[in-house]
């Protein structure tokens, strides 16, 4: 095996346990969260974008539920979380969460404008929408998921319609979320529920390589 191998097989493994991880940090954080405070079904959850309305949000239902080295707020209504393992998690309005499992490859002044471009190597979307039914019951009663929407087409305009459930095909060629390279529509969100059904590994037949 080569050396570009053998670091590009320790980095998968870093990103792996890293996520798995999380994801078990997150929701235990949550569920202890929820004993404490009252049911996830009255949390409120801010949806204007400003930091200081996150981190109160943060602030009310995650900071002493979770082990972190440091927490900032950034323009644009986002709240990061710094954890000891060297991985951090960018949080919007309480819903939306960048997980980065290097944070080093954070940048808070570029993030707003080009984070859609690291989805599926550097930066894995999750959601925390546990009052959402329909199409998105993978949230409902649920705590932080991978994110999913639901299947979208693309006309010959360039207009996006929304409507059906994903396929696990879907995953990799959705036009606005799929996990492909050089997607230019919504980034490769989906990547992450791909890794987490195929038990926090990331296949063999990934479209990123590490």
């Amino acid at each position: 095996m080569t050396l570009p191998n053998i670091v590009g097989n320790y980095k998968k493994k870093v990103i792996e346990t890293r996520l798995q991880r999380f994801y078990s940090v997150a929701n235990n954080a949550l569920k202890a969260s929820e004993s404490e405070n009252e049911s996830w079904d009255f949390w409120y959850f801010e949806p204007s974008n400003t930091g200081e309305n996150t981190k109160k949000w943060y602030d009310t239902y995650l900071a002493k539920y979770w082990k972190t080295a440091k927490v900032e707020t950034i323009n644009d209504g986002f709240v990061v979380a710094y954890f000891p393992d060297g991985s951090l998690v960018v949080i919007k309005s309480g819903m939306d969460y960048f997980y980065y499992p290097d944070a080093k490859k954070f940048n808070k002044n570029t993030f707003a404008t080009k984070r859609m471009s690291q989805y599926g190597k550097d930066i894995f979307v999750f959601a925390f929408r546990p009052l959402l039914k329909g199409y998105y019951n993978q949230f409902y009663k649920k705590g932080i998921q991978p994110y999913l929407a639901v299947k979208s087409t693309i006309d010959d305009d360039g207009n996006v319609k929304w409507e059906g459930s994903l396929t696990e095909a879907d995953l990799y060629t959705d036009p606005v979320y799929g996990c492909y390279k050089n997607n230019k529509y919504g980034g490769a969100v989906y990547c992450t529920q791909i890794i987490f059904l195929n038990g926090w590994k990331i296949p063999d037949d990934y479209p990123f390589r590490f």
